[in-house]
């Protein structure tokens, strides 16, 4: 619901720059000597770029806060995952994972309940993007080799979540997926 009221309101936005853009344009022609129009096309653009400004710094101070970097960064995650990526797999722990020994595990995970994902890859770039159980993408990352991205999530509804691949890792990059159970 969150995200749809934000994309009404850049959809309202855009609307009105465009319709205020294409009057100005229109109505900033230098007038000739027969005809009527503005006598200092510039100073009406000027109030239109400011005003534009104004609302796009109204606009980015209200959504950016709410983007999935800030939104839960003073929380304590409730469980921390690992998550390392292969060629063509994930392996899910809650311990620390060694590359030499990969073994994963089945993961369950508390509803409302903050979750941090860790996630690196051991081979090449791909994505980790968990999908929820009617098959909507909810979050992703990437997962780059000596990095480890940190995706903080809650989720709020119980059932099996899929994770796939959405980085082209391969001719086998279409079997890359697991999963996780959140109760």
């Amino acid at each position: 619901m969150q995200q749809q009221s934000i994309l009404l309101l850049f959809l309202v936005l855009a609307g009105i720059a465009t319709i205020v853009f294409t009057y100005i344009y229109l109505s900033s022609i230098k007038a000739g000597q027969s005809e009527q129009g503005m006598s200092n096309p510039l100073k009406k653009r000027f109030w239109f770029i400011l005003i534009l400004f104004v609302i796009l710094g109204i606009f980015a101070s209200v959504t950016i806060p709410k983007s999935p970097y800030f939104l839960f960064s003073d929380e304590t995650p409730t469980k921390v995952v690992h998550v390392s990526t292969m060629q063509f797999g994930f392996i899910l722990s809650e311990k620390a994972i060694d590359p030499k020994h990969l073994s994963g595990e089945a993961i369950e995970l508390p509803v409302n309940q903050l979750i941090e994902f860790r996630v690196t890859s051991l081979d090449v770039n791909h994505g980790f993007a968990i999908f929820n159980p009617e098959e909507r993408l909810i979050t992703q990352t990437q997962a780059m080799p000596g990095y480890v991205n940190r995706l903080r999530y809650k989720f709020s509804e119980p059932g099996t979540y899929n994770i796939f691949c959405l980085e082209y890792c391969g001719m086998a990059h279409q079997v890359m997926r697991s999963s996780f159970i959140v109760k």
